[in-house]
């Protein structure tokens, strides 16, 4: 089994950026992370109630609530392990927290520490949600060769 110290990218609304830490170029090209912004979009439904889905974000707003989707697949050829996907959260949003299916990230107010949000304070005061700057899962386990998953987190956009 091979082993990912640790697999990060950024976003923001207009580029992906997919840099691999602790990894081999041949390593990282074989993770494929696809991200993805959404929006919740009402509708009516032919019952009369409103239905909510997530849509892609053409267009953004501030105080809109957005879901940040990170997907990511293992194409190296072999397990891989200890992997970590990580993320930074644009200073124009405040972290909300997970999204709807998606576990609990650990979280970073300054980018080098990671932890829950109770854990971490910021100049003596304990952290709050509008101060995270940073989020990461440590994927469970192997993730086999085909195999992958998904994270989520939502936020406000300032």
């Amino acid at each position: 089994m091979m082993r990912i110290a640790q697999i990060g990218f950024g976003i923001c609304f207009a580029a992906l950026i997919v840099t691999a830490v602790g990894a081999g170029p041949a390593m990282a090209a074989g993770v494929t992370l696809t991200n993805s912004v959404l929006v919740a979009q009402k509708t009516a439904a032919a019952d009369g109630s409103t239905r909510i889905t997530l849509v892609p974000a053409k267009r953004a707003v501030p105080g809109d609530h957005v879901v940040f989707r990170i997907d990511y697949r293992n194409e190296v050829g072999q397990p891989i392990t200890g992997m970590v996907v990580s993320n930074p959260v644009p200073t124009n949003l405040v972290y909300r927290g997970p999204a709807d299916g998606s576990p609990t990230p650990e979280v970073s107010v300054d980018g080098a520490r990671f932890g829950s949000l109770a854990s971490l304070t910021v100049a003596g005061r304990a952290a709050r949600a509008e101060d995270v700057r940073a989020v990461r899962w440590q994927v469970k386990g192997a993730v086999p060769n085909g195999g992958g998953g998904r994270y989520a987190y939502e936020a406000i956009i300032k």
